[in-house]
């Protein structure tokens, strides 16, 4: 499993195809009161362990002891909520029930899915926004900080299944209309199905991706995907060359 450490506060984690297909990405956020951890993978990998070490390694740099953790899950399928009960019950952490009353009532999201509210890991402020759709209790974050739209299962490289299309629909706009795209560096999702080779997936189930499609999207994809959803009459698959719209 590879962590990289995109800057000095942000660790993007990635489980092996080797463990599981689906290869998610997970994604540790550091500010000066908390981390925020999204997602937990697939199963079958010692993710608190790796995750424990991560932050050890980022307290010890810092010369503190302890820092608080928020595990939340982008969505609640399976291959992202997986290694939640790894970390429930540890010391200074909260993991967050992927649910709507889950989620609404730890973010204090008084108006779902239409409240967006910022979430302070001190010092850094991320934004949540309500993104159902590809599953219901669906959420994006904003980091102002580090200029990174973490977009889960809704956008990335890859078959973007649409379970509830109108929601969807709806979701896209609302990311549109509440982040800044002079802010946004990279889009971030919690896949890569896409090679190199313009609107060519792999195979569902790979385990292997030779020539592989980079992680990162731009806000120019998130726009491309709203208004590809948005003139679609009735849904239907369409290939783009950098994600492919699947409604189920």
């Amino acid at each position: 499993d590879l962590v990289h450490a995109y800057d000095d506060d942000t660790v993007i984690l990635r489980q092996s195809l080797c463990t599981s297909f689906e290869g998610p990405f997970l994604y540790l956020l550091f500010g000066g009161e908390r981390a925020l951890l999204l997602d937990t993978g697939a199963g079958g990998i010692p993710v608190a362990q790796t995750v424990g070490g991560v932050i050890e390694q980022w307290l010890a740099e810092r010369g503190r002891s302890s820092i608080e953790l928020v595990v939340v899950n982008t969505h609640a399928h399976g291959d992202h909520v997986a290694g939640n009960p790894m970390f429930e019950g540890l010391p200074g952490v909260t993991v967050v029930t992927p649910s709507v009353a889950g989620v609404s009532s730890f973010f204090g999201i008084d108006d779902w899915p239409d409240q967006v509210v910022p979430f302070d890991l001190g010092g850094r402020v991320i934004d949540v926004v309500a993104i159902p759709g590809h599953q219901a209790s669906h959420l994006a974050f904003f980091d102002h900080g580090a200029g990174l739209l973490l977009t889960g299962d809704t956008l990335y490289p890859g078959r973007l299944y649409i379970e509830d299309f109108a929601a969807y629909r709806e979701s896209l706009a609302r990311l549109v209309a509440n982040v800044d795209p002079a802010q946004v560096c990279h889009v971030l999702g919690t896949h890569i199905e896409m090679t190199n080779s313009p609107g060519v997936d792999f195979e569902f189930g790979a385990d292997q991706h030779p020539d592989e499609h980079v992680l990162e999207l731009g806000w120019e994809h998130l726009v491309e995907l709203n208004s590809a959803v948005d003139a679609m009459g009735s849904p239907h698959i369409e290939i783009h060359d950098d994600f492919i719209v699947y409604p189920l």
